[in-house]
């Protein structure tokens, strides 16, 4: 039998001559997996011996790397805002730059009562979720078009023990009658009709660019990446009747993308929502819009 030590020099030097980032980590990261150990025991017991079974595992675990497949798929989960989140080829790797919206989310809702949130595209439920952990007073309700990845968000609320705060549902926004079902399921779960916050990150990626992803990316559910058209297809048939979703002094949260701001803000102002503000990510890029809707506008 060969070592820890032996198996994380070997596949780091295998990942490493094949280009893959951060070899030394991925060889540890598949490694846990494959033993289903910790990552700190990896450190810890490099002298042990692995049996033949779990090293086919971990040659299996390599290969695919090898191929660039998302290591979050690979392990079966994902962190955001401080959470853990199971994910697989049914839902989009939730991604550190989205945590923005949490964040400012927390500034504008530090004293409110009650709050009702709707997801929209809600994949792994992460922003729905992290939201309702943040706070205590807050319910939600969190849709997608997919059964599968439905079932994967309702595996997250369980595990973040907040499957009392929230309800998924296999709905999609672009069907006859979706947005009444919307308002009708909410009234059953939360005794409002309304929401005052709404949240979504909707496909919106352009036709040049899902040419150019990089080679992760590409496992990704691709109708949750672009919609097929320009880009827009979601803020075109959304937008328009957010105002029956919202109730007065309401807050709407939409990742965009930022070759496509004129375009939404156009589709905004055809649709007379004025009170519109742009967020930047992490990395300075403006990533989504805020819409109020105060009293009167």
């Amino acid at each position: 039998m060969e070592t820890v030590k032996s198996h994380l020099i070997e596949k780091t030097k295998l990942l490493k001559d094949n280009l893959i980032d951060l070899p030394r980590l991925e060889a540890r990261l598949l490694l846990a997996k494959a033993l289903n150990k910790d990552l700190n025991w990896t450190y810890v017991n490099l002298e042990k011996k692995i049996s033949k079974k779990k090293i086919s595992k971990y040659e299996i675990l390599i290969k695919k790397k090898l191929k660039k497949f998302p290591t979050a798929y690979l392990l079966g989960n994902k962190e955001f805002f401080s959470m853990n989140f199971k994910v697989n080829e049914n839902t989009l790797i939730p991604r550190p730059e989205t945590e923005t919206i949490i964040e400012e989310i927390k500034k504008n809702f530090k004293n409110k009562k009650k709050l009702l949130v709707l997801d929209l595209g809600t994949g792994s439920g992460c922003i729905l979720l992290s939201i309702l952990k943040e706070f205590k007073n807050a319910v939600g309700i969190g849709i997608d078009k997919h059964l599968e990845t439905v079932k994967i968000a309702r595996i997250n609320s369980k595990k973040n023990n907040l499957s009392k705060r929230s309800k998924f549902f296999k709905l999609d926004w672009r069907q006859k009658g979706f947005f009444k079902k919307v308002l009708k399921i909410n009234k059953k779960f939360s005794g409002n009709e309304k929401f005052n916050l709404v949240v979504s990150n909707p496909p919106y990626l352009l036709k040049n660019e899902m040419k150019n992803l990089v080679p992760e990316v590409t496992y990704e559910p691709k109708d949750s990446l672009y919609d097929n058209k320009d880009g827009l297809s979601f803020y075109k048939t959304v937008l328009p009747e957010i105002d029956s979703l919202v109730s007065e002094n309401s807050y709407i949260y939409f990742e965009i993308n930022p070759e496509n701001r004129r375009n939404i803000a156009k589709i905004c102002k055809n649709n007379n929502l004025r009170n519109i503000y742009y967020i930047k990510d992490l990395s300075g890029k403006i990533r989504f819009i805020l819409i109020k809707k105060l009293i009167n506008s």
